[in-house]
């Protein structure tokens, strides 16, 4: 028997029952259309919340926070040398006051090398966070945050490129003038530092200069280059990092949060295959149904030289064929749908990404559930008797 008689006989029997076909595909499609939805939101959401989590917290970093004695030049170079590791960057933080038209405001002093502050505050290129003025801080040319130089409540600018601030951090005083005015960022390593406070961005020789008592940095940022050799360039960092100092992966963060939105997308795709084990009941009911009314056919067939397999492949094919009809069907359906579904969740638009991955486990899943429960009954009617079939009525 060739695979032209397999077709022959199949799409001979779904013309017959085509209400029972027309019913089963049309679940089919419903169960696949509802399974890449929700698979393709679950995609969308954990590449959208991972992206946003990388930019939040800085996936590829791990921040060591010096003890009482901070961080030296020579502990930043250890960490740059560890295996594994791309850059390392002390940053000096200092909180003091401002001397505005309006009174004294507290404002948080940062420097970093130039280099680094677009990726401390969560840019790929510092024009984008620059209003007006320079992209980096020099001498005693600083960058201020917007809400030092824009009113928050009237909106009415304070400060232009150029501005002079006079600016206390513990007993020191130090004049500075403004080159460059920030938009409204948020840093992804600002390590506790309040954003809606307003900020200074120093050069790290001028804040040396004029405001640190020591060469030390009460922080370092080390960016990993591999993340599954991230556990092994932490304990190095461990190793390295002077007595008391704390050990932050934010790497590890994002994996955590990762595995967290992957169960989430399994959950949403278990809620959804409702549908499909509605119509795997609908297969299993529909081919315990075809089995009963060609009892005599089978006889038939096995008189003719059929064999048991032969009839179960038919069967089965029977089952593909509706199947994949209403997986296509689904599948257009998703396609269409995808344009137009958009979720808004955590401050995210979220859309829903079919991938080749998606689409194939939307297709396969209800696929072998539908032959799975067409396979009890057809195996059924593939070992009946056919003496006993042919006398059926």
């Amino acid at each position: 028997m060739n695979l032209s008689d397999y077709l022959y006989l199949a799409f001979t029997s779904l013309k017959e029952k085509k209400g029972r076909a027309a019913g089963a595909a049309l679940g089919v499609m419903i169960a696949v259309l509802a399974l890449s939805l929700a698979l393709g939101v679950g995609e969308s959401f954990q590449k959208a919340f991972v992206e946003q989590l990388q930019s939040t917290i800085a996936a590829d970093s791990v921040f060591v926070i010096g003890g009482y004695a901070g961080l030296t030049d020579a502990d930043i170079a250890y960490f740059k040398s560890i295996p594994g590791v791309k850059d390392a960057q002390g940053v000096l933080m200092a909180s003091g006051v401002v001397y505005t038209e309006s009174g004294e405001k507290p404002v948080n002093i940062v420097a970093v090398d130039p280099s680094f502050l677009p990726r401390y505050l969560g840019v790929s290129d510092m024009r984008k966070a620059v209003a007006e003025g320079e992209t980096e801080p020099r001498g005693l040319g600083v960058l201020v945050s917007y809400s030092l130089w824009r009113d928050q409540e009237t909106g009415r600018k304070l400060l232009d490129v150029g501005s002079v601030l006079n600016v206390r951090v513990g007993g020191r005083n130090v004049q500075v003038f403004v080159v460059g005015l920030l938009e409204q960022t948020s840093s992804s390593m600002s390590m506790g530092h309040d954003f809606q406070v307003a900020t200074i961005y120093m050069d790290p020789d001028a804040f040396f200069t004029y405001l640190g008592r020591t060469r030390n940095y009460p922080v370092a940022i080390v960016l990993v280059e591999n993340l599954d050799a991230l556990d092994s360039i932490t304990e190095n960092i461990r190793a390295l990092a002077p007595p008391g100092s704390r050990i932050i992966s934010a790497a590890a963060m994002v994996k955590q949060f990762t595995s967290l939105v992957g169960a989430l997308q399994l959950f949403i795709a278990l809620i959804s295959a409702v549908g499909m084990g509605v119509t795997a009941l609908w297969i299993f009911d529909s081919t315990t149904i075809s089995v009963t009314q060609r009892t005599k056919e089978i006889g038939i067939l096995k008189a003719l030289g059929y064999t048991s397999g032969d009839i179960l492949a038919v069967f089965l094919l029977e089952t593909v064929i509706v199947s994949l009809v209403g997986a296509a069907a689904g599948l257009l359906a998703a396609l269409a749908s995808s344009s137009v579904v958009k979720i808004s969740a955590f401050g995210i638009q979220i859309g829903v990404a079919l991938t080749p991955h998606t689409a194939g486990l939307a297709v396969l899943l209800p696929l072998a559930a539908n032959v799975l429960a067409a396979f009890i009954p057809a195996r059924r009617g593939a070992s009946l008797n056919p003496v006993e079939a042919l006398r059926y009525e």
